[in-house]
């Protein structure tokens, strides 16, 4: 059995801290600290869709977040410049999201400073290594969607701990992440 150290959530769950923390604080030097992480990647989907009308419920399902938030996502960027909302010719009631002009240029250099920081986290690592890595995630990927996909059918903690003695600490611990 692997240490608590050795638990896959919590390495993935802490680097994805550092990167934020990373890229949080280039975007700050490069003054661009009013661009929260989601606001860049929501001004990301709309640049590499911008061909197309994007709406607020696209949103919702491409970051699978909900309604109220995606609202007040959208309310606070438009606020700051970097999206507005137009209506549709087929239906006025219709707003769809598109970038500002400062939308485009935060997009622009966002694209830089993420290019860097790829360019500086895979220093050291050979092209086999890196391979290996995104078969990895790939395959951890998957098994999260089966999980997901089988959520409804999901055994029991007694039926967890029926299977064998040695998972059961894991399952009793509170801080547990698989």
């Amino acid at each position: 059995m692997r240490k608590r150290e050795e638990r896959i959530g919590f390495e993935i769950r802490r680097l994805d801290h550092m990167l934020a923390r990373s890229l949080q604080a280039q975007v700050k030097a490069a003054g661009l600290d009013e661009v929260t992480l989601m606001h860049g990647w929501i001004i990301r989907y709309l640049y590499a869709n911008r061909d197309k009308d994007i709406f607020q419920k696209d949103m919702e399902q491409h970051f699978s977040i909900g309604r109220s938030t995606v609202t007040n996502i959208i309310q606070l960027m438009e606020k700051k410049g970097f999206v507005m909302r137009e209506s549709v010719e087929h239906d006025a009631r219709l707003k769809k999201v598109v970038l500002t002009a400062k939308g485009i240029q935060s997009h622009e250099l966002l694209e830089k400073l993420i290019e860097n920081l790829d360019m500086s986290l895979v220093e050291g690592i050979t092209e086999d290594e890196l391979s290996v890595f995104y078969s990895v995630i790939r395959k951890l990927a998957e098994n999260l969607s089966k999980q997901v996909a089988n959520s409804k059918n999901a055994m029991s903690v007694s039926n967890l701990k029926a299977q064998g003695n040695d998972r059961e600490e894991e399952i009793d611990d509170p801080n547990f992440i698989m």
